[in-house]
């Protein structure tokens, strides 16, 4: 389920074939620091961005791209990561498995029953990020900080694709795309345990921990719950009642006026202590989901099925 990654190699790790990778790229251009005299080279390679420096070289761009020719509609698992770094191993003439990987995007694609936007509508808030819902069929998930290492991302991707003028297999236009993606960014070592190198990406143990880790944060998110049809026969006191009453304002409302409400109680400092925020986040969360009023969306049990059955091959 990898799409995006970022490398860096070492030049030791290139060894002496370092001075002809500028050889290899595609619409090279070379810039030099009038202040340093340091050289750097830019250009691409099968759709990938490479600069060359001093030190070593840098590589960003989608594996599944460069695999399929362009194409990222299929992401990699395991084994086709293999075979995408098999083949720039083959297109740099040296292989890369040593080279450190400094970010990477992890996800899939889901084909839904409805329009992308009436899922997302029901996702609510995740502990200790942000929702952002950029427009009906892009939702984010980011921290406060000027730094982002992590970014959960969810949209349409038949839409992404058309927008970027990315080529879409003939039998999937038109279809319901929702993509969920892990953004990892930076120190990837502290966020995951592990030091991650090329190699470390086809490893069984760590991409199960990926795909564990993928999971657990979008069950983490607060779902839309539908209502009982028989929910008024479970009233017994005016407690209930007004349980009931708070339960149904908040599940038919758009998730976005709920995480609006309390990142617009935060802009106005109304708790000193920050915890609050999140003791109402799941308080609210609670009502919403009441045992006894409530029952799972029948869309949110869809997208639940899809992310448990994510990654079952390995």
């Amino acid at each position: 389920m990898y799409d995006k990654v970022k490398f860096w190699i070492d030049r030791a790790i290139v060894g002496e074939q370092f001075p002809s990778i500028v050889n290899l790229l595609d619409e090279a251009n070379t810039q030099v620091n009038q202040r340093t005299g340091e050289v750097k080279t830019f250009g691409s390679l099968g759709g990938l961005r490479v600069a060359v420096f001093i030190g070593g070289v840098s590589i960003v761009g989608s594996l599944a791209k460069f695999l399929h020719n362009g194409s990222n509609v299929y992401p990699l698992d395991r084994h086709t990561t293999a075979q995408a770094l098999e083949k720039l191993g083959d297109a740099l003439h040296f292989q890369i498995g040593d080279a450190k990987v400094t970010g990477l995007e992890f996800g899939n694609n889901f084909i839904m029953r409805y329009d992308v936007a009436a899922y997302l509508s029901r996702l609510g808030a995740m502990p200790r990020m942000c929702r952002l819902n950029i427009n009906p069929t892009s939702l984010y998930y980011r921290g406060n900080g000027k730094q982002q290492p992590k970014i959960f991302a969810f949209y349409d991707k038949v839409a992404d694709a058309t927008n970027k003028g990315m080529d879409c297999p003939e039998d999937l236009r038109g279809a319901n795309m929702l993509r969920y993606e892990m953004r990892l960014k930076g120190r990837l070592s502290q966020q995951l345990g592990v030091s991650v190198t090329a190699s470390t990406l086809n490893d069984e143990r760590f991409y199960r921990m990926l795909v564990r880790l993928y999971q657990d944060n979008y069950f983490s998110i607060s779902k839309t719950h539908k209502i009982k049809s028989d929910s008024m026969s479970e009233i017994r006191t005016v407690k209930d009642a007004f349980s009931l009453f708070v339960s149904r304002l908040i599940n038919e409302a758009d998730q976005a006026t709920v995480t609006g409400f309390i990142d617009e109680m935060k802009a106005a400092g109304v708790f000193e202590d920050r915890k609050n925020y999140t003791r109402l986040a799941k308080k609210l969360q609670e009502v919403a989901a009441m045992a006894d009023l409530t029952e799972p969306d029948e869309l949110i049990n869809e997208l639940d099925d899809e992310i448990k059955n994510s990654g079952a091959y390995w």
